[in-house]
């Protein structure tokens, strides 16, 4: 069925003598796109999945397999901070988005960061967001910039101490290491909020936790540049294995998510992966430019249609766990307005790229970031509904996206943590 933006009136007329006159007032003021039927509404015996964690909650266990599921009928949305940070929104407490001030509706799939759960939380406290997105039926993933171990102690100017630091760290954080005792730290740190981020039932609530992405570039102090791939491999293991077994964590699935690669070959990919029975979603993060693209765009496709082949095979589930223009082209004002038509016109020509269960772009910063004179600059990554998207057509281009029969926002989901599963 062809999704649209149409009034909500339109499609409630059915039906509206049901509703309150309040919640009815509330449907009125969005715009939505008609709805594909909900993956939990057609699947009715048990699921059998194989995930890392064997003793996962139902609602994780149901959101891996919803994943499997509907990854089979389109592409969900994801947006970092999507929440939390916006250029058109009044309020940070988890009632608005641009992407719902853009199109009417929630990304499908909600980004945050352990930068917002290991102290100082210098991007803010989250969990009151994580229930509301949660209430909706979104998915929530994480990502973890952990601050560098060996050098913790000793932040204060510019990126030393944070996960920007290059100074090698992973062997040290390793048990027997010097600096294991401070990475436990963080561990903890995240094990205890993950064995307290309960629903209104009680429920814990299942996270896709991204340990330790990007660790095929050297921006960060576990990346190619810092170890081994054997040395990268023991410390996302250890990560798993002491949030899993000594923490007791049982509400993640664990994602693994190094860069694009040129030469698309799953020997590439494989050379620093923990191993099958350490992940659970197959991923990577890729950025380009916003002017003369179209190569870039041919390698997200085949980057896409790799981690699908490979995902499928090991019974895994396949993502784009970031996606965007790069981060100079962004912040000099560039821009292509018809980027994501060209995203999601590449991934459904392909038989396997169309296949993955969902894509997420970065964070839209309010104030920017610091350019190099000193003043604020762009950095974000949804169009917004201001003056300056519609003029440039960005904010058309992430509409029709949006239309698109592919792509699936929060609305287009239900019953992700319903469906009944039978662990292998």
């Amino acid at each position: 069925m062809k999704k649209r933006l149409v009034p909500k009136i339109v499609s409630v007329l059915g039906w509206c003598s049901a509703l309150t006159v309040a919640a009815f007032s509330a449907v009125v003021l969005a715009e939505t796109k008609v709805s594909k039927m909900p993956v939990g509404a057609q699947v009715k015996a048990p699921i059998e999945i194989n995930i890392v964690d064997k003793k996962a909650t139902a609602e994780t266990r149901s959101l891996f397999a919803f994943m499997l599921q509907q990854r089979k009928h389109a592409i969900m949305f994801g947006h970092q901070h999507e929440t939390t940070q916006g250029l058109t929104i009044t309020t940070t407490d988890g009632s608005q988005s641009d992407t719902f001030n853009a199109v009417g509706d929630f990304a499908a799939v909600y980004g945050w960061d352990t930068l917002s759960i290991v102290s100082p939380k210098q991007e803010g406290d989250v969990v009151a967001q994580i229930k509301m997105a949660y209430a909706r039926g979104g998915i929530i993933t994480v990502s973890s910039h952990f601050d560098n171990p060996k050098t913790d102690k000793q932040k204060g100017q510019g990126m030393t101490g944070t996960a920007w630091d290059q100074t090698p760290a992973v062997v040290e954080s390793l048990p027997g290491g010097a600096f294991n005792e401070v990475y436990k730290g963080y561990l903890n740190q995240l094990a205890d909020w993950a064995n307290t981020l309960k629903d209104d039932q009680g429920k814990l609530i299942p996270i896709v936790f991204r340990i330790l992405h990007e660790n095929t570039g050297a921006w960060f102090w576990w990346g190619d540049k810092q170890s081994t791939p054997e040395q990268y491999k023991r410390l996302y293991q250890y990560t798993v294995e002491y949030l899993r077994d000594k923490r007791g964590v049982h509400n993640f699935l664990y994602a693994y998510s190094p860069n694009n690669f040129w030469n698309v070959t799953e020997a590439n990919y494989l050379e620093r992966y923990p191993g099958n029975a350490w992940v659970d979603v197959l991923g990577f993060d890729t950025y380009g430019p916003a002017e003369n693209n179209a190569d870039w765009f041919k390698n997200v496709v085949a980057n896409a249609a790799l981690v699908v082949r490979m995902a499928e095979a090991r019974g895994k589930i396949p993502v784009i766990s970031e996606i965007g223009i790069r981060a100079p082209d962004i912040e000099a004002g560039k821009y292509d307005n018809q980027w994501y038509q060209k995203l999601i016109a590449g991934l459904k020509a392909d038989k396997d790229a169309r296949r993955i269960a969902f894509l997420l772009t970065w964070r839209n910063a309010p104030q920017g970031v610091s350019g190099p004179d000193g003043t604020p600059v762009p950095h974000y990554w949804v169009p917004t509904k201001r003056e300056e998207n519609i003029k440039n057509g960005t904010l058309e281009d992430f509409r029709i996206f949006y239309k698109d029969e592919a792509t699936a926002f929060n609305r287009d989901i239900s019953g992700v943590y319903g469906l009944a599963t039978e662990v292998k």
